[in-house]
């Protein structure tokens, strides 16, 4: 009895299954589904990493942490800043709904080439830049740290 449960129920999903893929192609069900490859919005944050004297530094980790619930904050989300001292950082979709992620996420230098000094203290608040078409783009300006003495 079992067993002809079990193939009843195979035959079943066969034919549906060949049903469903004859009326929609299978990005359509992706998108019908609300996943799969396809990403429906996208959060970027861009900012530039600087010296006290205006000069670009190259090879520096950057992080961005964000608020995601009571007492709770997600992992480092990490870049490389480029040869202008610059960086992007994708957020992961998860934080997309965070509400009001420019006040939720704050950004920092985590370690810096020699001679510039990373203090922990050193952190900057993100701001909206632009908004269309399920994509957010947001910066954190220029951070500007301090060369080292020694």
């Amino acid at each position: 009895m079992r067993f002809l449960f079990m193939s009843m129920t195979l035959v079943l999903m066969v034919t549906f299954g060949e049903a469903v893929r004859d009326r929609w192609s299978r990005d359509e069900m992706v998108e019908m589904a609300g996943y799969g490859e396809q990403k429906l919005s996208s959060v970027l944050l861009t900012a530039s990493l600087l010296s006290s004297s205006s000069s670009p530094i190259h090879g520096a980790t950057v992080g961005i942490k964000c608020h995601t619930g009571y007492r709770r904050r997600s992992k480092w989300i990490k870049a490389v800043t480029n040869e202008l001292g610059q960086f992007v950082i994708d957020l992961p979709s998860h934080l997309h709904a965070i509400p009001d992620l420019d006040k939720a996420c704050i950004i920092k230098p985590l370690s810096v080439p020699k001679p510039y000094r990373c203090s922990s203290k050193i952190h900057r608040g993100i701001q909206l830049l632009s908004s269309s078409n399920g994509s957010r783009v947001y910066t954190a300006g220029n951070i500007t740290l301090q060369e080292s003495t020694m």
